[in-house]
């Protein structure tokens, strides 16, 4: 059974800023007796001199003084550096919501009324430190996180990197054994086999290398004027051929105005078109057609890819965009999946400030992926 984590707040450092000598002293020895070590201000003025002194964890802070008021002393420290995340707790003998509010508003975490309750304020005080500790904590655990992050994107870049070319060797040589024959029946079956398993390796490293390129921020959005629909065009006149061996029509229509140019990263947005075109062909049975279609509306474009597919099962849709997320479908020609096609995309999709999602047809007809782009967001500015 997991224990509780023990959390030290001893020793805390807590400012106490009151114009009245007597409030400050009885919470001064309040605190000290529970384990604090305590700094006293007697203005506003003096507090923002005392907190560059010593950085306190915590801040008890009178609303009413003479000088500036406990609210702008408040906006005043919460502008400090490194003070933002320091807990400040309103000590005030205003009980109304008006004056609550306007607390937190100036950046206030809770408050105290006087009289002071002892015991109250000692669990308050108790609370937000404890609080501002599990902050830190959590803080440090998404820095490890984004550092060991990096780390396996770095070591999937190199290893993809470095596998890339012995496997495209790999390729060319079962290539080079096909043609410089003659090979019986069984030599050209494994011939073959060496060339679909290189293929197959090729497309996973490439697609590992993409994504952790993508992931690790190397591969800057570097956007230029562009065509959208002469990325399309070509992307479909690239994929016509692989959809022909199945018998696939490959058809695109427009509706609406479609800008001429928008600022897109070319090379990205292509590699999107071209995941999201042969994931349609990949699950689309002989003889249907893929309909690619841009619309615009407004400033909203809309890029959709229709196939007449199996769609996507009742259940699994949450698998899609995510990494190495597969769907019990399987593709209709014997290609192979890594999963990561549709993750790439969404991540160049968020780098473009749009958004992808997907859904089944009406009718069960197959699967629909849209892509919604902000025109205004990507107009080329002159």
């Amino acid at each position: 059974m997991n224990q509780p984590v023990s959390i030290n707040i001893d020793q805390s450092r807590i400012l106490v800023v009151d114009d009245d000598e007597i409030i400050r002293k009885l919470l001064r020895r309040v605190l000290e007796r529970s384990g604090f070590v305590v700094d006293e201000a007697g203005s506003g003025e003096a507090a923002l001199e005392q907190i560059q002194a010593h950085s306190p964890d915590l801040i008890l802070l009178d609303v009413v003084m003479g000088g500036i008021d406990g609210f702008i002393t408040c906006r005043k420290i919460k502008s400090s550096e490194g003070m933002d995340e320091v807990p400040i707790i309103f000590v005030t003998g205003r009980s109304d919501t008006g004056s609550i509010v306007e607390g937190l508003d100036a950046g206030g975490s809770d408050y105290i009324t006087k009289p002071i309750n002892r015991h109250e304020a000692l669990a308050r005080i108790r609370n937000h430190l404890k609080m501002r500790v599990l902050m830190k904590y959590q803080r440090e655990f998404i820095d490890g996180l984004k550092k060991a992050n990096l780390a396996k994107n770095r070591i999937i870049g190199i290893a993809s990197h470095d596998l890339r070319n012995p496997i495209a060797s790999i390729r060319g040589l079962s290539e080079f054994l096909e043609e410089a024959g003659p090979l019986t029946p069984a030599q050209r079956e494994i011939a073959n086999t060496i060339q679909s398993t290189s293929d197959s390796m090729l497309h996973l490293v490439d697609e590992l290398l993409d994504l952790s390129v993508i992931e690790s921020g190397e591969e800057r959005t570097d956007r230029e004027p562009c065509s959208i629909f002469e990325i399309v065009s070509s992307s479909l006149n690239i994929y016509q051929f692989t959809a022909s061996k199945k018998s696939i029509n490959l058809v695109l229509e427009d509706e609406g105005e479609i800008p001429e140019l928008l600022m897109l990263d070319k090379m990205q947005f292509r590699r999107l078109v071209d995941n999201v075109l042969s994931n349609a062909v990949k699950y689309s049975p002989a003889n249907t057609s893929v309909v690619v279609l841009l619309k615009c509306h407004g400033d909203l474009l809309k890029m959709t890819v229709e196939d007449e597919g199996p769609g996507i099962p009742d259940g699994e849709m949450y698998k899609l965009f995510t990494d190495f997320g597969k769907t019990s479908v399987q593709p209709t020609g014997n290609e192979t999946s890594t999963g990561l096609g549709l993750s790439i995309c969404k991540k160049i999709v968020d780098s473009h400030q749009g958004r992808i999602y997907a859904f089944n047809r009406a009718g069960g007809t197959g699967a629909c992926f849209t892509v919604e782009l902000n025109i205004r967001k990507l107009a080329v500015r002159s």
